[in-house]
């Protein structure tokens, strides 16, 4: 009699048992196939759930992913020193205060010792109306036409468009559409509120386009800045025109900030605006848009990290080795850029030595590692090795991409607050606008003193921004 284990019987039947148990073992090996897809569908369905709800939800968005259960307390940690206003340089009204009686006694108080406090406040505002006579009449000799004009005018319009705006109120909502993202409307509204100041919403939008019109000059001075300096940054983010998908890019330096809205995300965009003869440095955030740009370049080590990050939240423990080992070398690099000048240059230069040993040795170990994105890490990181440690050589590089990055997040939130732009026109206006206010803010100057020259001026004439007060 055979039995099931195949002990005895025939040569059939033993050879029966074998079979029914390797289809036994392959029938279990694809039950916890099945179990372990079952589980990552699930967590797949959790996460698109969670995702969706939170595009629907209208309040704290962006929290934070993880929950910090003894936060840092706010305001002023223990040894930094109190900060408060300085006293005035001008005082411009002075009050003697009288003194006060006691509460108990109804006594005035004696033996006074003085003290000062001041007060600064802003007046109240009234617009101030000028009216311009302007002699309008005829060359004695050949008949033309001679209009007057007082310096003070910012116009030659008459008739119907005889009454306007001045430089200052239009600086000025032009300050709280592009830069603080405030609609037309609501800048109308703002000017009546605060300066009993009517004045249409419209009347902004085509006095932006006759203003960008004349800082054509300005804003090709700014460029011919930006691509004399020695490290610019670069960032994109995504915008719309109309119905169109676009892009904003930013491109800026410590003293210039050039904002573009373009519909292409290629490297043509950064290559008309550093022009073919930038030398300095270029540094982004490892976009593949870049590659083909023929400057010198450094690459955001901070993404590397933060890509990192992201590969450890989708991993178990154990398998976090190979990316602990490579946050290692990178902050043990950006540690060793920090204290370039601390050392001696033999002793850094043996150390940036050794950072680059590391992250050779970190490449060569993963290029053919069996986990899939570490293979693309390892590629990526290959394929720009000689971009990652550019702030090792030269002091002025820094190691991550951190001031593109500041320096877009105000188009990001203005992105959710006036929803982009309808027209190419009006995204000029912004690119132009948007370059002009956040340059005078890095230079300390007053873009309402860049405004009123420019009103001034009846041809389009460059302005130095450098050429201005400070604010």
């Amino acid at each position: 009699m055979d039995t099931m284990d195949g002990t005895t019987g025939c040569e059939g039947c033993r050879e029966r048992n074998r079979e029914i148990e390797q289809v036994r073992g392959e029938v279990e090996r694809l039950r916890q196939q099945l179990e372990q897809l079952q589980k990552q569908f699930e967590q797949q369905q959790q996460t698109t759930e969670s995702q969706q709800r939170a595009g629907n939800r209208q309040a704290a968005k962006f929290r934070r992913r993880k929950h910090v259960k003894n936060p840092q307390s706010p305001g002023r940690k223990k040894g930094t020193a109190a900060t408060h206003r300085k006293t005035p340089m001008k005082v411009d009204r002075e009050v003697d205060v009288p003194v006060g009686l006691c509460s108990e006694c109804d006594l005035p108080a004696v033996d006074n010792v003085y003290h000062q406090q001041f007060q600064t406040d802003i007046p109240p505002v009234e617009p101030v109306t000028t009216q311009f006579n302007v002699p309008v009449g005829n060359c004695a000799r050949c008949g033309a036409r001679i209009q007057g004009r007082h310096p003070d005018q910012t116009s030659d319009a008459l008739g119907a468009a005889a009454n306007q705006l001045g430089p200052r109120a239009h600086a000025l909502g032009f300050q709280l559409k592009h830069d603080f993202g405030m609609s037309v409307a609501k800048v109308s509204r703002f000017l009546l509120d605060n300066f009993r100041l009517s004045c249409a919403a419209s009347t902004f939008i085509r006095s932006a386009q006759r203003f960008v019109h004349k800082a054509e000059p300005s804003y090709d001075g700014l460029l011919d800045l930006l691509r004399g300096e020695h490290v610019v940054h670069a960032d994109e983010t995504g915008w719309r025109i109309g119905r169109v998908n676009a892009w904003l890019w930013v491109f800026s330096s410590p003293d210039v900030t050039i904002y573009r809205i373009d519909r292409s995300r290629g490297h043509e965009v950064p290559q008309m605006i550093l022009g073919t003869d930038f030398e300095g440095v270029l540094i982004s955030d490892g976009a593949a848009t870049y590659d083909p740009l023929p400057y010198l370049s450094g690459r955001c080590v901070g993404h590397i990290l933060a890509r990192i990050s992201k590969l450890k939240e989708a991993r178990p423990e154990p398998s976090h080795l190979e990316f602990d080992w490579l946050s290692e070398i990178l902050q043990d690099a950006m540690h060793l850029g920090s204290r370039r000048f601390e050392l001696t240059p033999t002793g850094y230069g043996r150390l940036l030595r050794k950072a680059e040993r590391n992250l050779d040795q970190w490449i060569d170990s993963n290029e053919f590692h069996e986990d899939a994105d570490i293979r693309r890490l390892a590629k990526h990181l290959k394929q720009h090795r000689h971009e990652w440690f550019m702030f090792l050589y030269d002091s002025a590089v820094p190691p991550t991409n951190n001031h593109a990055e500041r320096m877009i997040r105000p188009a990001v939130i203005l992105r959710k607050l006036c929803g982009c732009n309808k027209t190419d026109a009006g995204a000029v206006v912004h690119s132009v606008m948007a370059s002009l206010l956040v340059s005078c803010r890095q230079q300390g100057k007053r873009f309402a003193e860049f405004a009123d020259r420019l009103f001034h001026m009846r041809d389009p004439t460059e302005i130095s921004l450098a050429a201005l007060r400070s604010g």
